[in-house]
């Protein structure tokens, strides 16, 4: 049984993607808009922690920037994260965007465009994928691409 949360990790947005049996069954953005604060930090990883548990997951792969561009924000997130693998005995994966693209070269991926069109493409089922992605495409401040970075995650 293949369950698991792709995670795209953010202070403002989260990305969530659940993978059950291959299949894509759930995905979002979560905003967390307020400060940064220990409440702020809290409440998101309890969101992650209810997506684990809703699921029943088996596996956590959590996307965070490059780790000269992470923040002690995310650092502590992604901390707090691999300790609620080991608190519930999931196995957590930290990677980069160059990790998953990497992972794929057979599929061509070459940049984070070549990757959403190729999660819409594997995800035929789901066609608000493909309206997700044209809506992101006219925003000027990124916000789905959290979403298709968390589904990309559930691919390693």
């Amino acid at each position: 049984m293949r369950d698991i949360l792709g995670i795209s990790l953010g202070t403002r947005l989260v990305g969530l993607a659940v993978v059950r049996k291959s299949e894509l069954v759930d995905f979002r953005v979560r905003k967390f808009y307020d400060a940064w604060s220990e409440e702020k930090r809290n409440e998101i990883i309890h969101a992650i922690e209810r997506t684990a548990k809703k699921h029943e997951i088996k596996r956590i792969v959590v996307k965070t920037p490059k780790p000269h561009h992470c923040s002690p924000n995310i650092t502590d997130l992604t901390n707090d994260i691999i300790a609620l693998g080991e608190r519930h005995n999931i196995r957590v994966i930290v990677c980069t965007i160059a990790t998953i693209l990497r992972k794929d070269r057979e599929n061509n991926l070459r940049n984070k465009q070549s990757l959403i069109q190729w999660i819409i493409c594997r995800h035929p089922d789901h066609k608000q994928l493909a309206r997700l992605y044209a809506k992101e495409q006219q925003n000027n401040a990124p916000y789905y691409i959290k979403l298709f970075e968390a589904i990309a995650c559930t691919e390693l």
